[in-house]
C-alpha cells in the first residue's frame, strides 16, 4: 500500500466523523456549551485536512487516522447531551454552581449507561488537540473555542430525571477543591514535618516484616514501596472525604440524602482497596453527619416541628437521619483499618489533617454555600406548594412573590419524598407520583434561574 492510500483511508475516516458532526448542529441542546463543542469539532476537523496531507509517513498518518477513530466518543457525548436525554433544569442547576465557582465556565452535560457521576475538565482536552496536532501558525484560529473552561458532566442514565439524586454532584464539584487543598499542603509545614514521622512509623513496620538479615538496601526498597501506599491512600481519601463536605456545604441536607442512597447498596465496611482506594462508606456517612450537626441542619429541622402542620416532615428526615446515625455508630469499618497496619498509618494521618481539610473547603465555597438562614424559612411554603401540586419555585403574598434559592426547592422535594404520604388523605404516595415530584422540581429549578437571570439582564439595562 503506498502512503496517498492510507491518506485517502484517514481522509474518509476524517469526512464520516464531520459529517456525522454536521448532522448533530441541529440538535436542541438545554444550553449553548454544546454546540460550541460541535464549532470546534467542525473547525479542528477541517484544519486536520491539511495535517493529513502533509503527513510524511505511515506512522503518522496511523496516529492521526487512530485520533479521529477516539474523536468518535465525541458523538456519543453530544447524542446524548440534548434535551430529549438531559434535563434542561439539571444543566442550568450545575452551570450556576460551577460559574460561581469558576467563572465563565461552560457546561456540557450527558447521561450515561454507567451508573457514575463526575466531571472532567473536557476543555484542556480540546486544547490538547489543538496543541498537539494543529500547526503553531493555525493554532491562534481556536482562540475563541478554548477561551473558557468547559466541564464535560456525566450521570447515570437510569435517574436521568431524579432531580433530587443529582444532589451527590455536589461531592463532584468538591473535587477540584479537594485539589486545592493536597496542593496546599505541598507548602504547609507543619504538614512537611509529619513526613517524618511517618517515615519513622514506616521504618517501624519494615522492621518487624523483614528478617533480621535483610540489608539495609532491601529495608530502603520496602520502606519506599510502603511510604509511596501510604501517601496514596491518604490522599484518595482526603479527596473523597473533602468532596462528601463539599457537597454538604453547597447542597445541605440534599447532599446527605442523595449520598446516603447512593452508598447504601454497597458494603458499609468495605475497605480501601486498588485501584480506587475509596475510604468505607460508614466512615464517609459519619463524617458528613458530624459536618451537618456542626453547620446546625439537624436543629434548624428540629426549630421547623414546632409548626403542627410541619412536624410530620420533620419527623420523617429525622428518622431518615436517626437510621443514618445506627450505621454510624457502628465502628467496623475504623476496626478494618486499625487491623492493617499500613491502612491505619494512612488513615490516622488523614485524620489529623480532615478538620483542617474540611475548614479550608469552608473558606473555598463561601460563594456558593447553602445558607441556611435563607433556605429553611421558605420550606413551609414551599411544602404546601407541593401538597397542592405546585412546582416549588416561590414563596411569599401572592401579588408579590419572591423567587426562592434553588436549593431551598430541592430541600422541600426530599422532606416530600421522605414523608411520602399524600397529606390530606394519609396515602403512600405511589413511585408514579415521586417521579412526578422529581418533574415538578425540575420545572422549579428552571423557573428561578430563569428568573434570576431576567433580573440580572432587567438590573444591566438600567
Amino acid at each position: 500500500m503506498t502512503t496517498n492510500y492510507w491518506k485517502s483511508y484517514t481522509h474518509q475516516l476524517r469526512e464520516g466523523l464531520l459529517q456525522r458532526v454536521d448532522e448533530l448542529s441541529v440538535s436542541d441542546y438545554p444550553e449553548a456549551t454544546p454546540n460550541q463543542v460541535i464549532h470546534f469539532l467542525q473547525d479542528f476537523l477541517k484544519q486536520l485536512a491539511d495535517v493529513i496531507d502533509k503527513a510524511e509517513s505511515e506512522e503518522r498518518l496511523k496516529m492521526i487516522n487512530s485520533l479521529v477513530r477516539g474523536l468518535g466518543v465525541f458523538l456519543e457525548w453530544l447524542d446524548n447531551a440534548h434535551t430529549e436525554q438531559t434535563p434542561r433544569g439539571l444543566v442550568q442547576l450545575l452551570k450556576d454552581l460551577i460559574n460561581r465557582m469558576d467563572p465563565d465556565s461552560r457546561v456540557m452535560a450527558r447521561p450515561q449507561a454507567q451508573y457514575n457521576y463526575s466531571i472532567l475538565p473536557l476543555g484542556s482536552l480540546l486544547k490538547k488537540l489543538v496543541d498537539d496536532y494543529i500547526p503553531h501558525s493555525k493554532q491562534s484560529l481556536f482562540n475563541e473555542h478554548l477561551s473558557s473552561p468547559i466541564k464535560l458532566i456525566s450521570f447515570p442514565r437510569i435517574q436521568r430525571d431524579d432531580i433530587l439524586g443529582h444532589a451527590i454532584f455536589g461531592h463532584e464539584l468538591g473535587h477540584p477543591v479537594a485539589d486545592l487543598y493536597l496542593e496546599s499542603e505541598n507548602t504547609d509545614e507543619e504538614h512537611l514535618k509529619a513526613h517524618s514521622n511517618i517515615q519513622k512509623q514506616v521504618a517501624r513496620l519494615v522492621d518487624e516484616k523483614l528478617s533480621n538479615s535483610a540489608s539495609d538496601d532491601q529495608k530502603l526498597e520496602w520502606s519506599t514501596k510502603i511510604f509511596d501506599h501510604v501517601l496514596q491512600v491518604r490522599k484518595r481519601a482526603l479527596e473523597e472525604l473533602i468532596s462528601d463536605s463539599v457537597g454538604i456545604l453547597i447542597f445541605g441536607p440534599s447532599a446527605f440524602f442523595a449520598c446516603y442512597e447512593l452508598l447504601w447498596g454497597g458494603n458499609w465496611d468495605a475497605k480501601p482497596s486498588p485501584n480506587e482506594w475509596y475510604p468505607p462508606s460508614r466512615m464517609r456517612i459519619r463524617i458528613m453527619l458530624e459536618l451537618m450537626d456542626r453547620l446546625s441542619f439537624i436543629d434548624a429541622f428540629d426549630k421547623m416541628a414546632t409548626d403542627g402542620t410541619l412536624a410530620p416532615y420533620v419527623e420523617s428526615v429525622k428518622a431518615f437521619i436517626e437510621e443514618a446515625r445506627k450505621v454510624a455508630s457502628v465502628t467496623n469499618d475504623q476496626t478494618g483499618i486499625n487491623n492493617d497496619p499500613q491502612l491505619k498509618i494512612a488513615y490516622d494521618w488523614m485524620n489529623s489533617s480532615l478538620d483542617k481539610a474540611i475548614h479550608f473547603a469552608r473558606q473555598n465555597t463561601e460563594k456558593v454555600a447553602f445558607d441556611s438562614d435563607i433556605v429553611f424559612p421558605q420550606l413551609q411554603e414551599l411544602l404546601q406548594r407541593l401538597e397542592l401540586g405546585v412546582p416549588p419555585n416561590e414563596v411569599g403574598d401572592p401579588a408579590n412573590l419572591q423567587t426562592v434559592d434553588y436549593r431551598s426547592s430541592l430541600l422541600a422535594a426530599w422532606m416530600f419524598k421522605l414523608r411520602s404520604v399524600y397529606p390530606s388523605t394519609g396515602d403512600t404516595v405511589s413511585s408514579q407520583e415521586i417521579e412526578k415530584l422529581h418533574q415538578k422540581t425540575l420545572t422549579a429549578i428552571e423557573y428561578v434561574i430563569l428568573q434570576e437571570e431576567y433580573s440580572q439582564y432587567f438590573a444591566s439595562q438600567s
